[in-house]
């Protein structure tokens, strides 16, 4: 990871061409896509299952209810058990934002209604195929369970006909009928146009890599899309002296194993934090099973920076804007 000081001169200078170099690269990584769109909207499942053979080396769209029973069957006790209660708090959480429909007349007589009304259906993408992010299953389609969409599909790509066991038991947790062993932008192109197999859908939302969001940038105006079309990820975390140093490794390393082109930034006012950080994270390097991706992401992209200045880090927090902010800090609301 580099390491930036706040005093030193080039400072300003040397983050601005670091967050620019990443940016180069995911807009090259973000290659036309239109033609793989092109060749699914007019080809349909022939085209799908000709992409899915040369990126995923996978021939199976639809998996069959006796794979993934049998997939699911042979899934830890204690995994099924993290995802039923993240499911729970997750629901929790949703449930208190929903909207209030608005109702009323007013001195004219005049009745005037607001309403929410959900869509009919939405695909949520879960990045797969090596890669194992139930999370991403219940962080996508809670709330369009709370919102009371009737049709929730489940694309995400598996590895030679095979997903991941704890992503097919959050999608059955979910009540999710529909999953197809697909991905890449082949895959949102299917859900947006639809082919034989799969009908299309209201709005695709979901992380994936710099060809999903540029695939779902493509077809943004024929479905809906999530504001933030999500691509490599970014966290940026603020610690101070009373944070514990093996968390926020995990943290960055939690975000770093999704991809090469992910970045991962730590800044405090501490120097021995970035300091026990930088030595935790080179441990569970040692542990982790994706550690290859997530080392590449950290020596190309990750940063550590010693900050003493609170209106400093809120400005190279603001500058950034990264895609997730984590102040694990002591008194967090001063």
């Amino acid at each position: 990871m580099k390491t930036l000081t706040f005093k030193s001169k080039n400072f300003d200078k040397s983050l601005e061409s670091l967050l620019k170099q990443r940016r180069t690269k995911l807009k090259s990584s973000s290659v036309s896509v239109t033609n793989i769109i092109k060749d699914v909207k007019k080809n349909g499942d022939k085209a799908l299952l000709k992409y899915e053979k040369r990126f995923n080396k996978n021939n199976v769209i639809v998996p069959t209810s006796k794979q993934i029973n049998n997939s699911i069957k042979f899934l830890d006790k204690k995994v099924k058990q993290a995802i039923d209660a993240a499911y729970n708090r997750i629901y929790k959480f949703h449930s208190l934002q929903k909207f209030k429909n608005i109702s009323y007349t007013d001195r004219y007589k005049n009745k005037v209604d607001y309403k929410y009304v959900p869509l009919e259906s939405v695909a949520i993408y879960v990045p797969g195929s090596t890669a194992s992010y139930p999370s991403s299953v219940l962080m996508n389609a809670v709330p369009a369970i709370v919102a009371g969409v009737k049709r929730v599909v489940m694309i995400n790509p598996g590895f030679r006909g095979k997903q991941n066991p704890a992503v097919l038991y959050a999608a059955r947790k979910c009540k999710i009928k529909e999953i197809y062993s697909i991905g890449g932008p082949s895959a949102i192109a299917a859900a947006a146009y639809g082919t034989k197999k799969i009908r299309p859908v209201n709005k695709i939302v979901g992380p994936g890599n710099s060809y999903v969001a540029a695939a779902k940038k493509e077809v943004f105006g024929d479905i809906g899309i999530e504001a933030m079309t999500a691509g490599p990820s970014e966290v940026l975390i603020v610690a101070d002296k009373t944070s514990n140093p093996e968390w926020i490794a995990s943290d960055l390393l939690g975000q770093a194993e999704h991809d090469p082109l992910a970045q991962c930034i730590l800044i405090s006012k501490d120097q021995k934090i970035l300091e026990q950080t930088k030595n935790e994270i080179t441990k569970q390097l040692r542990e982790i099973p994706r550690s290859s991706i997530a080392r590449k992401s950290l020596i190309t992209n990750g940063i550590l920076m010693f900050v003493n200045s609170d209106n400093k880090i809120i400005d190279i927090i603001n500058k950034i804007g990264p895609e997730h902010l984590e102040l694990n800090t002591k008194n967090y609301n001063s």
